[in-house]
């Protein structure tokens, strides 16, 4: 079968699975309040920092960053491509997977956003490698048993301290900032202009079942709070 997948159907299939179950027969979890934890399939921890949201249907290692849907999951444990992954769901959930091609209205920005959100993505993990004051966010991550590969696989990155240095990429470009300020990465000041929402903090793009990048979610290095960011 070529094709798309319609995002209706996925989204109806994603309903259907319970992502706690399909993690549950892969990698052995512990409840622990609303949610289940484990240690990350992901790479080598002695504590726990995986965890699985029934109520948000996620995952997410707040040591690698690894996150997703139930969809993810299988894509990065099982090296599944995205249809694979996809059909191995439908499977278990007793759903036919559809024959056409046809895709749900998208909003107009969506294609703009998705965009700019991979350009800040791609942003973020040039700081990570480039920037001079990344050297905390690797010894971090490598306290963590966080490799080079693993990084890159992942693509965690570094935002710098400092105000403006995402928001001085939209300099003179008005939709570029309106669409930082709808994507959540920059914010408005009180008394006019805009900085930053993520300072001096260890970057991990959280995807989407398609494997886009769609929002992030950064670990301040140090003590600040809050502790982690979305």
């Amino acid at each position: 079968m070529s094709g798309k997948i319609p995002q209706d159907f996925i989204d109806e299939l994603l309903t259907r699975v319970d992502i706690v179950e399909v993690i549950d027969r892969r990698v052995p979890l512990k409840k622990a309040g609303r949610d289940f934890t484990a240690r990350c399939p992901f790479h080598d921890e002695r504590t726990p920092s995986f965890t699985v949201s029934p109520t948000k249907q996620f995952y997410h290692c707040f040591g690698c960053g690894a996150n997703g849907s139930a969809i993810g999951f299988l894509m990065n444990f099982a090296h599944l491509e995205f249809r694979d992954a996809v059909e191995e769901l439908a499977m278990s959930a007793g759903l036919d997977m559809p024959t056409g091609e046809h895709l749900s209205p998208q909003n107009q920005d969506a294609p703009h956003l998705l965009q700019l959100v991979a350009d800040a993505n791609r942003w973020f993990k040039e700081q990570l490698r480039q920037h001079a004051d990344a050297a905390e966010a690797i010894a971090y991550l490598k306290n963590r048993g966080i490799t080079g590969e693993m990084a890159a696989r992942f693509e965690i990155g570094f935002a710098p301290d400092g105000w403006e240095n995402l928001t001085a990429t939209a300099a003179g470009q008005p939709e570029r900032l309106a669409l930082l300020l709808k994507a959540g990465l920059v914010a408005n000041r009180d008394k006019g202009g805009h900085y930053d929402r993520f300072r001096s903090r260890i970057i991990f793009p959280i995807h989407d079942s398609r494997g886009r990048v769609i929002a992030f979610g950064g670990r301040i290095l140090g003590e600040g709070e809050p502790k982690y960011l979305n």
